[in-house]
């Protein structure tokens, strides 16, 4: 665009490019996008903002109409209501977008509307008619208002007017004289804004906070830091009025398609369920005071994603309109830490089209269940051991423990297969988990299989581990351990078991039957 305008683009400036192209997209698309260029003074402000009525795209309308009134969609006392018949018996043209300006020197008459005096006087035929003021002109146009900061205070009747204009989408305008009928149009006029907020009266927030609330966007545009921006600058000041007509309007005219093309795909663009719902969040977590921010976030990030060809909206958009849509309706420490946390969402989500690894069964069981040992022991800890009958609710709190599947952490309980009837050495009932008993639970309760009680003693195997006994004296550091988390002595002392007993060695997760994958608390509660 910048090339089409004769003009340097610069970091400076990127920021008003970008919101110029959004506002004339959602303009041509029916839906006005209000902007507000602020900074200091010589920046290129209001140079980009009416350099842009060069390449308007063009609209269609009823022919010789003041109101502009679309063909399909007629809206002035002169032509709605009239048949499709009728308006295609007056015809149509095809006319640049309009663009006017509202002057600090203007009359509300001349802004709204005023009596045509020219059919008032005239000789044959006089008629007291209305005369479209720049407004109702400027319908499916622009409205360029420079310093907006001084008009709000020296003509606070004109501020009114656009309060009404941009409060809705389309607006609306009312034209009153007297001695005839007041007249209500409805208006889609974009308005487009320029003002030094360091120069009295100050920034417009301060002065009609209403109206610059009426703002989508609020941008900054800042002097080139670059010196060698500056000399192209100076370049093109120097060249500038020297391209040819034809060259120089084939040029609008390639811009002119471009955004026709763009505003074809406009309606494909999609805002994830995701990021829709993250715009909704700012309005509730950060307390924004006006839906129009959110409002105005939604539509711009859809524009951001069409003029760069995409058919979806990206965190990346959200985090770039973001201080645009609110940097004149929150304060400076709200406006970073709102960024802050867009910026941390967008370092902490996957990058665009990157493949989420599925989830695999064993996974979802453990996001599904809780408390489910997969291969070791789960051990809650009771503040308040007491007698508690099984099958009470005290009794499952009172027994949250877990052994695991056949695997080297899993072994909870010893099993001794001289005691067995019909058992081989190291061998165990199917399904068998482990024992566990809390403070709450009888003891040598058994859980998910068969077994001697915690405190029998194994006759066929030797007592001893490692060639050498227990001493003597005082439990081993496994139930001391146990008597410190107030769990009872009902697993088996590791310093008692035979060599031959468990655990067993380990197996892949693969290599177990499903329902000896996990145990979930009620199947340990219940033997």
């Amino acid at each position: 665009m910048e090339s089409v305008l004769g003009l340097v683009r610069h970091p400076g400036n990127d920021a008003l490019f970008r919101a110029v192209e959004m506002s004339l997209l959602s303009t041509l698309a029916g839906r006005p996008l209000h902007i507000h260029a602020e900074g200091l003074r010589g920046t290129g402000k209001t140079t980009i903002m009416r350099r842009v009525r060069r390449v308007l795209p063009r609209i269609r309308r009823i022919k010789g109409c003041l109101y502009n009134c679309d063909p399909a969609a007629p809206h002035c006392p002169h032509h709605r209501g009239l048949s499709p018949a009728a308006i295609a018996e007056l015809g149509e043209e095809r006319v640049p977008m309009p663009f006017l300006e509202i002057s600090h020197a203007a009359k509300i008459g001349t802004v709204v509307g005023s009596i045509d005096l020219t059919r008032l006087v005239r000789a044959t035929e006089p008629e007291a008619a209305l005369l479209p003021g720049t407004i109702p002109q400027a319908h499916r146009g622009i409205i360029f208002v420079d310093e907006i900061n001084r008009l709000a205070e020296t003509s606070p009747e004109l501020a009114d007017v656009l309060l009404d204009v941009m409060g809705t989408k389309p607006g609306r305008v009312q034209i009153e004289e007297t001695g005839l009928p007041p007249v209500e149009l409805p208006v889609q006029v974009t308005v487009w804004a320029a003002s030094n907020p360091d120069e009295d009266p100050g920034p417009l927030e301060e002065i009609r906070r209403q109206l610059s609330d009426r703002f989508d966007l609020v941008i900054y545009t800042d002097r080139p830091g670059d010196p060698a921006v500056v000399e192209q600058i100076l370049a093109a000041a120097e060249v500038e009025g020297t391209t040819p007509p034809g060259i120089a309007e084939t040029q609008a005219e390639l811009w002119r398609t471009r955004l026709a093309l763009r505003l074809a795909d406009l309606h494909k663009v999609q805002v994830p369920p995701l990021l829709r719902r993250e715009v909704a969040s700012l309005y509730s977590k950060f307390d924004l005071e006006s839906l129009r921010a959110v409002q105005a976030m939604q539509s711009c990030m859809r524009l951001m994603a069409c003029l760069e060809n995409r058919t979806e909206v990206q965190l990346a958009d959200l985090l770039r309109v973001a201080p645009l849509a609110l940097r004149h309706r929150v304060d400076p420490e709200t406006l970073k830490r709102i960024t802050s946390h867009l910026a941390a969402l967008q370092e902490s989500a996957p990058a665009p089209g990157a493949h989420t690894p599925p989830v695999t069964p064993v996974a979802a069981a453990r996001q599904r269940l809780t408390g489910v040992s997969l291969g070791g022991l789960l051990a809650g800890a009771q503040s308040e051991p007491g007698p508690t009958a099984p099958g009470q609710p005290g009794a499952a709190n009172a027994t949250r423990t877990a052994g695991a599947s056949a695997g080297p952490a899993g072994q909870g309980s010893h099993s001794c297969a001289e005691d067995r009837p019909g058992g081989a050495a190291g061998a165990r009932a199917p399904g068998a988990v482990g024992e566990v008993t809390g403070p709450g639970t009888p003891q040598g309760q058994r859980f998910g299989g068969e077994g001697p009680a915690a405190g029998d003693d194994c006759r066929g195997g030797d007592s001893r581990r490692g060639g050498g006994e227990r001493p003597a004296g005082g439990p081993s550091w496994f139930h001391r351990v146990l008597s410190q988390l107030g769990i009872g002595r009902s697993l088996a002392d590791p310093a008692r078991l035979p060599p031959q007993a468990p655990p067993h060695p380990a197996r892949p997760i693969t290599a177990l039957t499903p329902d000896e994958w996990v145990r979930t608390e009620e199947e340990l509660g219940h033997p």
